[in-house]
């Protein structure tokens, strides 16, 4: 039996509606009860009875075709969830000044299981850049910003963290285990981590995690990525960590 099938205060039926909400992308539409079934693992009944409650209280809503789209109650929710961050309002400004100097794409993050969900995302007017959006969500261990937060966590928060990554990779966990432990090293010697081509071929990242601005609140994160013709990896190195690390120390990190 599980941990938390042995907590008796745990809710079973409201972590399946959470989950439910959570199947949502950022670049999705309408889905389906067979869809959202595939996503979260739950039968498809399951589904079809959560959708007609959180339809019932407005957290989602439904189209013409019978998909559900995320509603009004979930928005309020995401709005009141955004504005209680603040180092997100301290660093948007900074964050869109160093992507325009720099012509990259700068994203600021927080941990949500073993992803990273971006807060902020500053992109540079340069013609192409790295399209992802407030909400969008990256796996912690193969990029630059993921890695940034699990080295600036402490110990027992990345003993506690390796197991979750151990579980959602199985067979993998080993070889990420180790790009983990380098970007902990990255981190100690250079003051930020790297992925390049680890997530996207095309993609070159840098990043940092930011000290919170008070007792209490989470580890976030800072990146700064670029395509691949346009960075390369001595690029990346010596002209965007280096500035990245000097906008994190403004920042106090």
């Amino acid at each position: 039996m599980s941990a938390i099938e042995e907590d008796r205060m745990f809710v079973t039926a409201l972590a399946r509606g959470l989950a439910l909400l959570a199947a949502w992308r950022p670049e999705d539409g309408a889905l389906g009860n067979q869809e959202l079934a595939s996503r979260t693992g739950l039968p498809k009944s399951t589904v079809s009875r959560l959708g007609h409650t959180l339809l019932a209280t407005g957290h989602l809503r439904q189209d013409a075709a019978g998909g559900y789209r995320l509603g009004p109650a979930t928005l309020a929710l995401a709005a009141t969830a955004m504005a209680g961050h603040d180092m997100r309002r301290a660093v948007a400004p900074r964050m869109q000044a160093f992507a325009r100097e720099h012509g990259v794409s700068t994203s600021l993050g927080i941990r949500d299981g073993t992803d990273i969900v971006y807060l902020e995302t500053c992109r540079s007017p340069a013609r192409v850049s790295v399209q992802l959006n407030v909400g969008s969500r990256v796996p912690l261990a193969t990029t630059a910003i993921g890695r940034a937060l699990y080295a600036g966590l402490d110990t027992s928060e990345r003993e506690q963290l390796d197991g979750a990554l151990a579980q959602r990779y199985g067979s993998r966990w080993a070889s990420l285990k180790a790009s983990l432990a380098q970007a902990c090293h990255d981190w100690q010697t250079t003051g930020f981590t790297a992925s390049f081509g680890d997530y996207e071929a095309d993609v070159m990242a840098v990043g940092i995690a930011l000290r919170p601005l008070a007792a209490g609140q989470p580890t976030l994160c800072l990146n700064a990525s670029g395509p691949l013709f346009s960075f390369d990896e001595s690029t990346m190195k010596k002209d965007i960590a280096p500035a990245l690390v000097a906008l994190g120390q403004c920042l106090g990190a």
